[in-house]
């Protein structure tokens, strides 16, 4: 699975599953506390966790078939999982799946292009997350849009 295209979209499967989890199971066992809603920023933030992931498990590359595919199977996992799990918070599942869509597939282009861009090596572990941190904090701008 090390070379295979669509391990960027398994992996954000992985990721958006477990925040759904501790989601739903945060809302069951404190049905009082105030959690995050699904908004654009999270959407940002796990995709940034699964394409980090994806970076340092190897080599990432920007393939555009690839990158088409793994933007319909992003826009599945956040109309599924979440509508599945019961965070959407209002939200009707089409909404949530052409956003994340949309969210996943400018986040992988961004951060493969980051990443061809910046090409250290093993000189600069930390470059990866740096690259997805910025990105995060450049996606604040979408806070409230959904």
């Amino acid at each position: 699975m090390k070379h295979n295209p669509l391990k960027r979209a398994a992996l954000l499967a992985v990721v958006a599953g477990l925040a759904c989890l501790v989601l739903a199971l945060a809302g069951t066992l404190a049905p009082m506390a105030i959690l995050p809603k699904l908004d654009l920023p999270l959407m940002l933030g796990l995709s940034l966790i699964a394409l980090t992931l994806e970076a340092y498990w190897g080599r990432t590359e920007l393939s555009w078939p690839a990158l088409a595919a793994n933007t319909v199977l992003g826009g599945a996992v956040f109309a599924l999982l979440p509508w599945c799990a019961g965070v959407t918070g209002g939200v009707p599942a089409p909404v949530l799946g052409l956003a994340g869509a949309a969210v996943f597939g400018v986040a992988a282009l961004l951060h493969a292009a980051a990443m061809e861009r910046i090409a250290t090596g093993p000189k600069a572990p930390l470059a990866p997350a740096g690259a997805a941190l910025m990105l995060y904090l450049a996606g604040q701008c979408l806070n409230g849009l959904l």
